[in-house]
């Protein structure tokens, strides 16, 4: 159950972490299943094309080159659509995440409708400040959980939240200004971002959060991966009023409070 002042800073904030939720081990074995299918079909030299589908999940390579690529993975930013594999569908509907889910978004029934799983490799670039909900256009609002695999740490690139901005409108976004940002990046920069609060987890800590919180992250200056698991949920009977993103899937995670029949 959550506790007080998790669901305080639900409100006034517009996130909050859920310490050592999930076994260290059950993300690095996440991680291992997804590098196996980057393996599958990235070369060590860089494919010139962005998107790679792979029995059903689809990757996405950075923008950047990376000239000290010696696996596949080093080239990759994230890789989309894993939430209905075994492992990843088992975390999707882990019951004490669907606890926290369901009070915060005081619904019974919930789809995860969107995973990725972000690689953010040694000398990637961080993403300017968004907001995911700018991406679902959706009639229902969208809550957003980030698995901390590895450390989150001010060098390699941990998330930077501005507190408060949940309670926002959608913001316009536009083409960032920084050259070499990533495919599909877009940025908030009519927005006061005074105030904004770097978010460090430890492996298997779980941040919950408001698709309307305004986000960003650093470059990863590190000389290792900072890599993380997202979902995104959002009430069974959504409906999708347009489509800037390029894939949902929306698969049955709770209903009645409980978890999904797989």
């Amino acid at each position: 159950m959550l506790e007080g002042q998790q669901l305080a800073a639900w409100e006034h904030d517009g996130f909050f972490i859920l310490e050592r939720l999930v076994d260290p081990a059950a993300g690095d074995a996440m991680l291992a299943e997804t590098i196996e299918l980057v393996r599958r079909v990235i070369p060590v030299e860089r494919p010139p094309t962005e998107f790679h589908n792979v029995d059903g999940a689809m990757i996405h390579l950075e923008k950047k080159l990376n000239p000290a690529a010696r696996v596949p993975e080093d080239h990759v930013s994230k890789v989309f659509s894993l939430h209905r594999r075994s492992r990843f569908a088992a975390f999707a509907r882990m019951p004490a995440l669907l606890e926290a889910l369901v009070a915060v978004m005081t619904e019974s029934d919930l789809d995860c409708f969107q995973s990725q799983m972000i690689f953010k490799n040694p000398g990637a670039m961080g993403q300017p400040y968004h907001q995911d909900s700018f991406y679902f256009q959706f009639d229902h609002p969208q809550v957003g959980v980030w698995l901390a695999i590895s450390a989150a740490t001010l060098e390699n690139g941990c998330l930077v939240v501005l507190p408060g901005s949940h309670r926002e409108p959608i913001h316009p976004h536009v083409v960032p200004e920084r050259k070499g940002s990533n495919y599909g990046y877009l940025e908030i920069v009519d927005q006061d971002f005074t105030g904004e609060a770097p978010v460090l987890m430890n492996p298997g800590d779980v941040l919950v959060f408001n698709a309307n919180l305004m986000h960003r992250s650093y470059d990863n200056r590190a000389r290792s991966r900072r890599a993380a698991l997202v979902y995104h949920y959002a009430p069974a009977d959504t409906k999708i009023l347009g489509q800037r993103f390029p894939v949902f899937d929306f698969m049955p995670a709770c209903r009645d409070g409980h978890p999904a029949a797989a």
